[in-house]
């Protein structure tokens, strides 16, 4: 059975020594990677990350995820290795085709955006780019839905960022699951599945209320596995239970979450 891990996602605003107090309280409590947005209104993620991984010595750092149409396939793989080398062998990259309204940000940037099926080659051909230089010991994550993008991860990908709703149920997980599963190439290791932790509680993300007008009683009444109650005994039989019927075993959780959940992540990481 493939350990857990947990992931906290970060877009600290400051000085490096913001980022260097964050990564520390997140290594010291059990965290294996502090992840990164990439959007114009949070911190360019590879000096962040490097910030971080300076202050550090098992915390993995990982953007969360790349939009790869933002940048050239060049242009990714000189920030990638020089980022990987700082963080001596703790870089886990995620990359994906961009979020919705990531045209925005590529007018803003002054770049292409291009259709979806083009904004899927440039993410391959920005893989071959990384695998080029870097070989296969970069640890690749990526963000995917349709079925092509699944393909790919399957192929090249250690962990891949399951396409839920936030209001996902086990049986919705399941599906996704069995999904990847059915384009993953036999001669390849099971992927790592990754799953967001939308809630704590009665508390959700404030940009999640706002945007996708989720509340604690919607994830409720939905059966969301990514609520979670804030009690470690109960949350840890919760994802056991989750994993023994899915494979996840990689939970995500917004850093304002990250204290809270920090005696469940001391119960489970690595179990």
């Amino acid at each position: 059975m493939t350990p857990f891990r947990f992931g906290a996602v970060a877009a600290v605003r400051g000085p490096a020594r913001a980022w260097r107090d964050t990564a520390l309280r997140l290594e010291s409590a059990g965290y294996s990677v502090l992840l990164t947005p990439d959007t114009l209104w949070t911190p360019s993620p590879f000096p962040a990350l490097a910030a971080a991984a300076a202050a550090t010595t098992t915390l993995h750092v990982g953007t969360w995820v790349l939009a790869a149409p933002l940048r050239s396939a060049a242009a990714t793989v000189r920030e990638t290795r020089t980022l990987a080398e700082l963080a001596d062998g703790r870089l886990e990259l995620g990359i994906g085709a961009g979020r919705p309204g990531g045209e925005r940000d590529a007018e803003a940037l002054g770049v292409p955006w291009g259709t979806p099926g083009q904004r899927v080659d440039h993410v391959e051909a920005t893989i071959a780019a990384l695998r080029g230089s870097l070989g296969d010991g970069l640890h690749l994550t990526m963000a995917a839905a349709g079925d092509r993008m699944l393909r790919i991860a399957g192929r090249h990908a250690q962990t891949l960022a399951l396409p839920l709703a936030p209001t996902a149920d086990t049986a919705a997980v399941a599906e996704a699951v069995a999904r990847v599963r059915a384009v993953t190439p036999a001669d390849r290791p099971p992927l790592e599945l990754a799953l967001q932790i939308v809630g704590v509680g009665d508390d959700v993300p404030e940009w999640m209320r706002q945007n996708a007008g989720v509340t604690p009683e919607s994830l409720r009444a939905s059966g969301a596995v990514g609520l979670l109650s804030g009690d470690a005994v109960r949350d840890a039989d919760a994802l056991f239970a989750l994993r023994e019927a899915t494979g996840v075993s990689f939970l995500t959780v917004s850093d304002e979450f990250s204290a809270r959940l920090a005696p469940l992540v001391g119960v489970l990481s690595g179990a």
